[in-house]
């Protein structure tokens, strides 16, 4: 089952009292496929590895990283806007939309937060960000309706199996797309001496 489960957003380069690894910003979660009892247990797991997966001082700005852990995939996305953004998704969420997604994330928060970021060392410290942040992880929920590219190749990939069902339909008829061509408007006589040439010498070339 394809599934985006969190995503958080940490100040890039802080450190949130108390904790090993930078202020929180903003985190969310659809846990609604877990047990209800597991949930709380899973948030924090997954909100522990975050952070200290944005603890990782090394990685450069622009950087795109993932790591799996325990069945999902942590994906990491640092933002030249400051901060760093992850998210935990299942094995089947293509890598691609989830980069995207975090990439959308950072600058959702910029606009947010006016191009400038809090200077607090508190934890969710942009309660006002935490509505659209949960919108766009319902939002990124089904990969094809929210990444276009990938819709746009779910089409494609549809109407191909439709153009190969009306091919081997039209196999299928013979002499009938023989009498079509002769009978179109649309061909000239040079082409249809060409598509008679073709199927002469090669049966393949006839759909060409």
């Amino acid at each position: 089952m394809v599934k985006l489960c969190y995503s958080a957003i940490f100040k890039t380069g802080s450190v949130a009292p108390g904790k090993e690894g930078p202020v929180m910003l903003s985190a969310v979660s659809e846990l609604s496929s877990f047990g209800y009892f597991q949930r709380s247990s899973i948030l924090e797991m997954f909100t522990f590895f975050s952070r200290t997966f944005a603890n990782n001082s090394s990685l450069a700005v622009g950087a795109r990283t993932s790591v799996k852990q325990q069945g999902f995939y942590c994906h990491l996305y640092v933002s030249p806007t400051g901060v760093t953004a992850v998210c935990f998704a299942d094995e089947e969420y293509p890598t691609r939309v989830a980069f995207g997604y975090l990439s959308k994330l950072c600058e959702d928060l910029a606009q947010s937060a006016g191009g400038g970021l809090p200077n607090s060392t508190e934890d969710n410290c942009m309660a006002a960000f935490q509505a659209p942040h949960q919108q766009l992880l319902r939002q990124f929920q089904d990969p094809a309706q929210a990444d276009q590219l990938t819709k746009i190749m779910n089409e494609l990939e549809q109407t191909k199996l439709v153009l190969h069902e009306t091919i081997e339909a039209a196999l299928e008829r013979g002499q009938k797309i023989d009498a079509l061509v002769q009978k179109s408007n649309d061909l000239s006589g040079s082409s249809k001496m060409f598509y008679k040439t073709a199927k002469s010498q090669n049966q393949c070339c006839t759909f060409m």
